[in-house]
């Protein structure tokens, strides 16, 4: 009985990891995600400010 108790118990622990697996790939994707889109967005803000100084330098001088 308590083999059988055993591998019962084994086989709810590697369901338990199986199942649990992607959910924490998930989670890393939407993390990775995340961070990018915010690299991205100040790569935008960046380049608009650079071409708007370009722009009122270009009509200043």
């Amino acid at each position: 009985m308590k083999t059988f108790f055993s591998i019962i118990l084994a086989a709810a622990i590697c369901v338990g990891s199986v199942q649990a697996g992607p959910v924490h790939t998930a989670a890393n994707v939407a993390k990775s995600t995340a961070e990018t889109a915010k690299n991205v967005g100040h790569s935008v803000v960046k380049g608009t400010r650079r071409a708007a100084h370009t722009v009122v330098d270009t009509f200043t001088r």
